[in-house]
């Protein structure tokens, strides 16, 4: 507050406060990864526990696992197996809890793809297994090598130049696809083989100064390799941001008369920007940056000791079983029996006791709706979607930073147009004359205006809003929103109403922050195989839910919303109408009638609406002319730009489809094909959000031949009716023979 109140000006002030926080240094740790062919993972479990706690790595590569990997897992990791061709075959890849892994998903035998992040840099790791036996085509590998590729494993493939006295015909064709992908061999400190001078567990890949070192331990007929990275590592201690929430408020509070009498000196625009990027620079003044431990604990030390004696054990038995036969060895093999047994029983003791620690934390904070298990079962439970480091754009594929943002705007920009009006098409032009006309009454001043909003119905909306803390790309969130006084909530009234009485949408709500995801489960995507996510203002989802209000007041009166649709609408539940569906069946089932079952999914449902055609058939259905005029301004003249890593592409303009993430898109969706039921005839349709069922029920009768011609006839004549449908309104649809279904 002495900051607030010396004298400063108001810019001065938040510059301040916005000044990023400098962030003490973190322990960085470099990355190390174990490569070890266990020979089966049921007798050397312990052993590959111990040798990655030893060696403090954080990936390991197990090959020729068997069948019994499930049989014990390591403390703190997570597992990705992938079987073999036999049942000594097969692959584990196990990261440490304290990264971030996504397996690529790939049917490819004794191989396992996994994507980690929360290092320095993002990699990629395959562990591979090539038993002699198993012929195996390099280049299905080929699309998988990325950017960070670390490719390791047992190859059973010699080279000279890989530390082997010859090279085979396996080692030849390794070393042509190896140099193809521009990937480098590591070298170990020794051969990996204990039975020959062969060096058959190898390492390639395109990081830079990576090394790797043979450990002189091990039971197993191979040589554990650790290959190290002092350019690719991780934190064990994170920053994490601290907001003094307290504090916030209480500045929030005391601050609210400035900001009141702010409001009745600037324009609803000026105050706008102002109070938002206040609200966002004082966050960033309370919040403190604190170090906390972000990596997994190691075994407590007494397992670590009973590994210890474990080991010993095992190298005595091993030793002892080549030279010597009787008592003695079946003295050592039951005691090394037993030991691992005891040991096994202790890690499955420690990793119980954990769980169970974490069981009770979320039964001592219960809560009756169970958002806290929630919370933390959505921790543990997270949707996969694979990272974007490459793109394909017909047979080339590109990994640089830049030009994937100039493929993804280029992509999109070309989805923004608006879609192509047909000259010689008499609905198209009656569309276009109807929209110029609509447009140019829009452009006049009106008489009418939209319904004000009131402070009630604002405080009502954010009260239902979720408390989520993550932000818009305002840096403002749901949660502070929630924190508002009342005097800020009667400023926002007061700019909404003038907004509302304008028929004007603000233009700095219509910029979109696009950033992309990946559909694809394995592979490398293109363009139209990623999913953009719109990024928004906070405040300007509020707003929506106020026209929402108000556009559903109209649309529900007018009773526009068939009884047929379901979602995004008051008591319209995805159950709803798969019990409609369920029942209706039933009942033909019943009278021993097939049904025939059309199911129709339109494509990008949302980002294709027509925005002349969606005009023109609000301004038909009766929509009143305050409401149409700031339904228009809510759509016009928005913009968006794609954010990929560290780059941003140029603005372009969207001329096409209802914003993503807004409220009150849905509900014009189904307003704008409230009509589509209706071109169907006597036929039953079901439609919940932008999906379409539709069932048609022949006329009894004796004979299943005439029942079955009936079908395919309504059956053919329906989907005319849909595909005609949607090329008047110019919505096209996905694969409309391939989702058709007979029952």
């Amino acid at each position: 507050m002495s900051e607030w109140l010396s004298g400063n000006t108001i810019n001065g002030i938040l510059s301040l406060w916005e000044t990023p926080t400098n962030h003490s240094k973190c322990q960085q740790n470099p990355l190390s990864i174990l490569n070890y062919n266990v020979q089966g993972w049921g007798t050397r479990a312990l052993e590959a526990v111990e040798l990655i706690f030893n060696s403090d790595s954080s990936i390991g590569i197990f090959t020729e696992v068997g069948e019994l990997w499930k049989d014990f897992t390591i403390p703190h990791f997570k597992s990705f197996y992938q079987k073999g061709t036999n049942s000594k075959g097969g692959v584990v890849v196990a990261v440490g809890k304290h990264l971030k892994a996504t397996r690529i998903d790939t049917n490819i035998e004794n191989t396992v793809i996994v994507d980690v992040e929360g290092l320095t840099e993002q990699i990629r790791i395959i562990g591979i297994y090539w038993p002699q036996c198993q012929p195996r085509n390099l280049e299905d590998l080929t699309s998988y090598i990325s950017e960070k590729t670390i490719l390791t494993g047992d190859f059973n493939a010699s080279a000279q130049e890989w530390q082997s006295p010859m090279t085979d015909a396996r080692g030849n064709q390794l070393k042509k696809w190896i140099e193809k992908n521009n990937l480098l061999f590591i070298p170990g400190t020794k051969n990996s083989s204990k039975r020959s001078d062969r060096h058959i567990d190898l390492i390639f890949t395109n990081i830079e100064d990576a090394e790797a070192e043979t450990l002189n331990t091990g039971t197993s007929d191979h040589w554990p390799i650790v290959m190290k990275s002092d350019r690719i590592g991780f934190q064990t201690d994170g920053n994490f941001p601290v907001v003094n929430w307290t504090v916030f408020q209480i500045v929030l509070a005391l601050l609210q008369d400035f900001w009141t009498k702010e409001s009745e000196i600037q324009d609803a625009e000026n105050w706008y920007l102002n109070y938002t990027r206040f609200l966002s620079a004082l966050k960033n003044r309370v919040t403190k940056w604190s170090n906390r431990n972000r990596y997994r604990p190691s075994l407590p030390p007494y397992i670590v000791g009973m590994l210890k004696q474990v080991r010993r054990v095992r190298n005595k038995y091993y030793r002892e079983r080549k030279t010597n036969f009787g008592v003695e060895v079946e003295r050592t093999r039951l005691l090394l029996r037993t030991l691992t047994k005891q040991v096994k029983n202790e890690v499955y003791n420690y990793k119980s006791e954990r769980w169970n620690a974490f069981l009770s934390t979320i039964q001592e904070s219960h809560d009756r709706n169970g958002k806290h298990f929630w919370s933390h079962l959505s921790k543990i439970y997270k949707p996969k979607t694979l990272p974007i480091s490459k793109l394909k754009a017909g047979s080339i594929t590109i990994a640089h930073q830049q030009e994937i943002t100039n493929m993804l705007y280029s992509y999109y920009k070309e989805q923004a147009n608006s879609p192509t009006i047909d000259e010689s098409e008499k609905h198209d032009q009656k569309i276009v004359r109807d929209y110029n006309k609509i447009m140019n009454t829009l452009s006049q001043p009106l008489d009418i205006k939209v319904e004000k909003v009131t402070s009630s119905e604002v405080t009502k909306i954010i009260k239902k809003l979720k408390n989520k803390k993550s932000s818009g790309y305002d840096q403002i969130s749901n949660y502070i929103i929630k924190l508002l006084p009342p005097a800020y909530i009667d400023c926002l009234v007061k700019c909404f109403n003038v907004w509302l009485s304008e028929g004007r949408y603000p233009d700095f709500w219509k910029l979109a922050k696009i950033i992309t995801l990946n559909k694809l489960n394995a592979g490398v995507p293109r363009p139209d195989q990623t999913r953009p996510i719109s990024l928004l203002a906070t405040h300007s989802k509020l707003f929506e839910k106020v026209l929402l209000e108000r556009v559903s007041n109209w649309a529900e009166g007018a009773q526009l919303v068939p009884i047929e649709q379901s979602g995004f609408r008051q008591g319209g539940l995805i159950a709803t109408r798969v019990l409609s569906i369920y029942q209706e069946i039933q009942n033909n089932l019943a009278a021993n009638m097939p049904t025939l079952a059309l199911y129709v999914d339109y494509r990008k449902a949302y980002d294709m609406v027509w925005h002349a055609g969606l005009l023109v058939k609000l301004h038909d259905l009766g929509m009143p002319i305050a409401l149409l005029k700031m339904t228009a301004s809510w759509l016009g003249n928005r913009q968006a730009y794609i954010a990929f890593g560290d780059k941003v592409s140029e603005k372009y303009k969207i001329d096409i489809g209802l914003p993503q993430g807004s409220s009150l898109s849905p509900f014009l969706f189904i307003v704008y094909h409230c009509d589509l039921i209706q071109c169907l005839g006597a036929h039953s349709g079901h439609m919940f959000a932008d999906d379409l069922s539709v069932l048609i029920t022949a006329p009894i009768t004796k004979s299943l031949a005439t029942i079955i011609s009936y079908l395919e006839e309504e059956g053919t004549e329906a989907c005319k009716k849909i595909a005609a449908y949607a090329k008047k309104w110019k919505q096209p649809i996905n694969d409309l023979h391939g989702r058709a279904k007979c029952h």
